[in-house]
């Protein structure tokens, strides 16, 4: 692995552990009791749920939750039927997993894998991936998209959430930490933490790890490089991020293979 996916692999999986983020605490009983007889509710992106229908699209019922460890998602998926494989490069967020499938009775393949690699899955394994914001996290998409492509069976879907990349050029202090201060640009696009680091331009901070932004043409058009159509499109807001108030901060699409 590069230097900064075991940094951001470290960081996952402390702050896993510590239970430090919405992202790491697992479904309970009596939510995922809930989630079983309503109709199927999850999220790619904060503030809005993926339409209902996306699924309904599905050929099959194996879906790969691509990066998205945490026991949040993978147990909806496996409650409503799903035969649900969670992968993901921190151990933490898989045992989260593990732990609510063993509380619930449920059956969850984790897998413990890095997707800047090849997936540890043969050719056509899924009907769908499911990939909430989690490529904010590696450098480069051409790998995941290509390997998401080969991974899924031929009309299978690919549903993903990213960043609005706008959102990285304000200084991320005052945006979250500093709320009496106006937001002013900062960065010019595409973000690039990594980069930023080296130039002595700002600290990575452990709680966090490093992040970018990536381009547009990158996350769409890079899908469609890969063999993907894109069927469908939504944006949303995270109520707690007050760039919200000049638009919107994610992006999610759903795609089919060719």
């Amino acid at each position: 692995m590069d230097h900064y996916i075991r940094f951001n692999q470290d960081r996952w999986n402390r702050v896993s552990r510590k239970r430090g983020n919405p992202y790491t605490i697992p479904i309970s009983h009596e939510e995922l009791q809930l989630a079983k007889d309503k109709p199927l509710e999850v999220a790619l992106t904060v503030g809005k749920n993926v339409p209902t229908e996306w699924f309904e699209k599905a050929k099959g019922n194996r879906i790969l939750g691509l990066a998205c460890g945490g026991g949040q998602q993978g147990p909806i998926f496996a409650i409503k039927g799903f035969d649900t494989t969670i992968m993901d490069y921190s151990e933490a967020q898989l045992a989260s997993d593990q732990l609510v499938a063993l509380r619930e009775g449920l059956t969850i393949h984790t897998v413990l894998a890095d997707m800047t690699k090849r997936f540890p899955f043969e050719d056509e394994s899924f009907d769908i991936i499911f990939c909430p914001v989690s490529n904010v996290y590696i450098e480069n998409l051409e790998n995941m998209w290509k390997e998401s492509y080969r991974v899924l069976q031929r009309g299978g879907l690919l549903m993903v959430g990213y960043m609005n990349p706008w959102v990285y050029m304000y200084d991320s202090d005052i945006v979250w930490d500093q709320p009496d201060k106006e937001p002013h640009l900062e960065f010019n696009l595409p973000f690039n933490s990594r980069r930023l680091e080296e130039e002595g331009r700002i600290e990575i901070d452990p709680e966090y790890g490093y992040e970018f932004s990536h381009t547009l043409e990158d996350q769409i058009r890079g899908q469609m490089k890969a063999g993907f159509a894109m069927i469908d499109f939504y944006e949303s807001k995270d109520p707690s991020n007050r760039l919200t108030e000049y638009g919107s901060d994610y992006l999610a699409n759903l795609c089919v293979k060719l």
